[in-house]
C-alpha cells in the first residue's frame, strides 16, 4: 500500500504511455514535500529563439509550441494507494475532472502511476537530492507553491481562476495572436538550481528565463523569496514572495 509518505521526493518522469501516445522525451519534474507539490512539464522540442528578446517577438506558431508545456501545483491526498492532485493553480486553467493515479513501485524501486479517470501510465524515478521544504507563497497578485531541496527548487506561481488556455492555442494555430497571451504568460513555472541563496532557472514555461537568476532566498529560506521575472513583453518584474 502506497501512502503520502512514500511520495516525498523530487521525481522525474521516465515515460508516459497512453492509447496512441508514448512520450519519453518531455522534461517532467514533480517535487513533493508534505501535502504540497509542484509539477512542470517542458517538451524537448521547443522553437528557436534566435533574434527574439521576448515572447512578444515570437510568431504565433512558435508561441503555440511553447504552450505545449504544462505546470500546476497544490496539494495531494492519498487513499488506498490512489493519489489525487488538487491543482490549486494550473497553467492551462481549471482542468476537466480529477487528476488521480493508482501508485505502485516496480521491482527496481521506480514509481508507477496508472490513471484512475484516464487511460495512461507513467513511470517516475526518484532524484538523489531529498526534498526538504515546501511553502505556499504569494506576491504581485499571484499565489503559488515553492518546493525545494538544498540543491534545486520548483516554483509555481499563478492565479487560481486562470482562464482556460484552449481558445488561445486555437487562435495561435490559426496564425492569430490573441489578446490573452500576456495574462497567460504572467504565470510562471520554473525548475532551477541553487547556488547559495540564488536560484537559476533550468526549465521554465517562459524560455527567456532559462539560465537566468530568477529566485533569491532570505537567509534561512523561511522568510520569503524575491522572484526576478520578465513579462510577455520582456519587461523585468521583481516580486516579493511572502510565505
Amino acid at each position: 500500500m502506497i501512502g503520502a509518505g512514500d511520495l516525498q521526493a523530487h521525481w522525474s518522469r521516465v515515460w508516459l504511455r497512453a492509447p496512441g501516445v508514448e512520450d519519453a522525451t518531455t522534461r517532467v519534474h514533480w517535487m513533493q514535500c508534505g501535502p504540497l507539490y509542484a509539477d512542470i512539464r517542458i517538451p524537448l522540442d521547443r522553437p528557436a529563439l534566435d533574434g527574439a528578446t521576448a515572447l512578444c517577438d515570437l510568431a504565433p506558431a512558435q508561441l503555440a509550441s511553447l504552450m505545449a508545456a504544462e505546470g500546476f501545483a497544490g496539494t495531494i491526498t492519498v487513499v488506498d494507494s490512489i493519489c489525487t492532485w488538487a491543482r490549486d493553480i494550473n497553467w492551462h486553467g481549471t482542468p476537466d475532472g480529477l487528476d488521480a493515479g493508482l501508485m505502485s513501485f516496480d521491482a527496481a524501486g521506480d514509481l508507477i502511476e496508472d490513471g484512475v479517470h484516464a487511460d495512461y501510465a507513467e513511470l517516475w524515478r526518484k532524484k538523489p537530492a531529498a526534498t526538504t521544504v515546501a511553502h505556499r507563497v504569494q506576491g504581485g497578485g499571484q499565489h503559488g507553491v515553492v518546493v525545494f531541496s538544498k540543491s534545486q527548487f520548483l516554483l509555481a506561481l499563478g492565479t487560481p481562476d486562470a482562464p482556460a488556455s484552449a481558445p488561445l492555442i486555437t487562435a495561435l494555430k490559426e496564425g492569430l495572436q490573441p489578446d490573452g497571451l500576456p495574462g497567460h504568460f504572467a504565470s510562471h513555472y520554473i525548475l532551477g538550481d541553487w547556488d547559495g541563496a540564488v536560484g537559476t532557472a533550468r526549465l521554465a514555461t517562459n524560455p527567456f528565463l532559462e539560465r537566468k537568476q530568477v529566485l533569491t532566498a532570505a537567509a534561512d529560506r523561511a522568510e520569503g523569496f524575491t522572484a526576478d521575472l520578465v513579462d510577455f513583453f520582456g519587461a523585468p518584474q521583481q516580486i516579493a514572495l511572502q510565505i
